[in-house]
């Protein structure tokens, strides 16, 4: 930090860079790029705004601006506050030069400063983000494709399982109806005693309460069989105590949800308790809207959470296997789940269910941004393109406004050289104000010639004409009671 602070103070001690700066400028841009400094961490787009804006004063900040710029392109995406605030930036900017006076090359020249010290290095360090955000999510999708190997070798488990139980259901459950059957018969044989039926009584209830423990057991071996939903496991009671845990949660339900089958709704219910967990793990604070809605024979559950109102300080530790699991869980209930960030930060989860079993849903067009290496690389191939083209074309846009307004002051304050050996010295104003361009040059250059006579009034002119800043003379003429009273010519500053 004190590195940093001594780099974008160094331009602030060399020297300064306009002629005329007040003595108390340099100590106000101090405390700028140090309340900067302060600030450039929780809002380092603030941070950078505010240098850029102090720049149209002082342009010996820009360096520093340079430098925040670049961080805040690095640390968080643009948004529509930073545009607003760069409009700001160019408004008071303009503004300054006004109450100055006007100087439309210093406006152009503060401009092109804004562009190639504030804008480009923002691009820059933006390019740097989304080139780190890809190198994450390749990581994440390595990750992904370990845990969906895992996910494959569980779902054979369970595949096996679930056959090995439904072998035990044919052949077991199938012997036990017989011997019940035939215990049954025992019961109503008349030829029998009563010890004896009622012994086969005995052994029937047996065979029978055997049947339902093994059908108890197999319901735990099988996978598509879910038990009833308990009672006041309702998505509503999950939000309620979420809320009073300190959650800015709100459901909105639409439709009727009692008759959903438990599969199904056990299913939403859980991607409302996992997107609320990783609301309050990922954006602590943010708030959340759970948004139910039945139409027909489907039910979308919607669960989004805000950006974070501040940034984490440390990156929050996840396990990445909820979102994977919960994706399993809803295409067993025969639903698609959509999940990823938002353009403004923030997060959402997307679940399409069928109310009852029957065939998967179609997963329909993505209602997210898809979330992966290939949309990372694009990402990152618009920020370089953007990088690079928007501050070249800008640059080029105003070299070209420099070049032409520098063409027409050049063209419009001109006195050819073999015009300005024409004009004699005693002869009247009026004769010959005719030959004089229609403005004089902002050049006066008195320094480098004899000093002008005593009680006249000097005019200006160039020497040359173009589009690019060549070395050129000055003419001054000199009047004084409608007569010209000297002509010199100013040369170029050695």
């Amino acid at each position: 930090m004190i590195s940093l602070a001594a780099v974008m103070a160094a331009p602030l001690l060399a020297g300064p860079l306009n002629e005329g700066l007040p003595v108390w400028i340099t100590p106000l841009s101090l405390l700028l790029v140090a309340a900067a400094l302060a600030l450039h961490r929780s809002r380092p787009s603030a941070a950078a705004l505010g240098l850029l804006a102090a720049s149209a004063v002082d342009w010996r900040l820009l360096p520093a601006a340079a430098i925040l710029s670049y961080q805040a392109g690095r640390r968080e995406p643009p948004a529509t506050s930073v545009l607003a605030g760069l409009t700001g930036v160019l408004a008071f900017g303009t503004a300054v030069p006004l109450l100055r006076g006007p100087n439309l090359y210093g406006w152009l020249v503060w401009i092109t400063g804004v562009i190639v010290l504030g804008l480009l290095p923002a691009l820059i360090g933006s390019f740097r983000r989304l080139q780190a955000e890809l190198v994450q999510a390749g990581w994440d999708r390595a990750a992904q494709l370990e845990r969906e190997q895992r996910i494959v070798a569980d779902q054979a488990r369970l595949q096996e399982r679930a056959r090995i139980a439904q072998d035990m259901h044919d052949s077991l459950g199938h012997e036990l109806s017989l011997v019940a059957l035939r215990a049954g018969a025992l019961e109503l044989d008349g030829t029998l005693t009563a010890e004896q039926r009622a012994a086969a009584s005995e052994v029937r209830a047996g065979v029978t309460t055997a049947a339902d423990r093994l059908g108890e057991i197999i319901g735990l071996l099988r996978d598509d069989d879910t038990p009833p939903r308990p009672a006041g496991d309702h998505i509503g009671a999950l939000v309620d105590r979420a809320a009073a845990s300190g959650v800015p949660v709100v459901l909105t339900a639409t439709g009727d949800h009692g008759d959903v089958a438990p599969m199904q709704y056990r299913a939403a219910q859980r991607v409302v308790q996992e997107a609320l967990t990783n609301a309050t793990k990922h954006a602590p604070a943010a708030p959340v809207r759970v948004l139910v809605d039945r139409t027909g024979d489907e039910m979308t559950v919607t669960v989004h959470n805000g950006p974070p109102p501040c940034p984490p300080a440390e990156r929050v530790p996840h396990g990445g296997r909820g979102l994977t699991g919960l994706g399993e869980r809803v295409g067993l209930a025969g639903g698609v789940l959509r999940a990823g960030p938002l353009p403004d930060g923030g997060f959402q989860v997307v679940a399409r269910l069928p109310t009852r079993p029957g065939p998967v849903l179609e997963a329909g067009p993505d209602p997210l941004p898809p979330v992966g290496p290939e949309t990372a690389r694009r990402r990152a191939r618009r920020g370089l393109v953007l990088a690079v083209a928007l501050p070249t074309l800008l640059t080029a846009g105003l070299a070209g406004t420099l070049m032409a307004v520098y063409a027409h002051d050049s063209r419009t304050s001109h006195l050819p050289p073999e015009r300005f050996r024409e004009l004699v010295v005693g002869a009247g104003r009026d004769e010959v104000a005719g030959r004089l361009p229609e403005r004089q040059a902002p050049e006066h250059r008195d320094e480098n010639g004899p000093p002008p006579p005593s009680g006249s009034a000097c005019e200006y002119y160039r020497s040359t004409a173009g589009f690019l800043p060549t070395p050129f003379d000055v003419y001054r003429l000199c009047f004084r009671d409608g007569r010209l009273v000297a002509k010199d010519v100013l040369p170029p500053s050695r």
